[in-house]
């Protein structure tokens, strides 16, 4: 039973953490090297042909987003799932049994938070918009504050993954999405000109 809460847990808290990695960022040696190493902007104008970044802001915000996200979880729930190992059954003395699923859910939604606070808190620094500095600053402190409230799982778990909503929303407009893009992306039209669409911000057009 141990084994299975572990694994269960460890899947739900990092599954899509990384099947993002997998999908978004794994493909391009660039963005890898971002997430392991933090590499900078300028270290990377460096080494490029013509003096430029070869990676936008708004990919290096995604990357050094997910990447602290994946290592924030990490450090967060490590004891947790150590101790669902056994020995012990949680809830005999009339605890919430839903503690490591609650913190797994938890740990998920913290990693896509941080993901979502990068690219906005990114933005916000390259545009000088010191408001939406503050709001993620305060958003992350309210994200952090409701973690209070367990075990009162429900009073928690539910602001922040409406939080986590609010800010993927602002995410995807901040990085350039928008509702028309979203729809030629499910219908998988192309433009025009005969060019494929590019589907998402984070994904630069391909030079002619």
């Amino acid at each position: 039973m141990g084994a299975a809460v572990f694994f269960g847990c460890t899947f739900i808290a990092f599954g899509p953490a990384f099947s993002l990695f997998f999908f978004t960022v794994a493909g391009d040696p660039l963005r890898v090297i971002i997430l392991v190493a933090g590499k900078a902007d300028e270290g990377l104008a460096a080494i490029s042909e013509d003096g430029k970044s070869p990676i936008s802001i708004q990919q290096m915000a995604y990357v050094s987003g997910l990447a602290f996200g994946i290592i924030s979880g990490a450090y967060s729930v490590i004891n947790i799932l150590a101790d669902s190992l056994g020995p012990g059954t949680v809830g005999i003395y009339g605890d919430s049994p839903y503690y490591f699923i609650t913190s797994a859910f938890l740990t998920m939604a913290i990693v896509f938070l941080h993901t979502f606070w990068g690219m906005v808190f990114f933005s916000a620094c390259e545009k000088r918009q010191f408001l939406i500095l503050g709001v993620v600053v305060v958003s992350h402190l309210l994200a952090s504050g409701l973690t209070f409230l367990n075990p009162w799982y429900k009073s928690s778990l539910i602001p922040i993954y409406m939080l986590t909503v609010a800010m993927g929303i602002w995410a995807f407009i901040t990085a350039g999405g928008s509702l028309r893009n979203l729809q030629r992306c499910i219908s998988c039209k192309r433009k025009e000109d005969g060019h494929v669409l590019v589907y998402s911000a984070l994904q630069p057009p391909a030079e002619d």
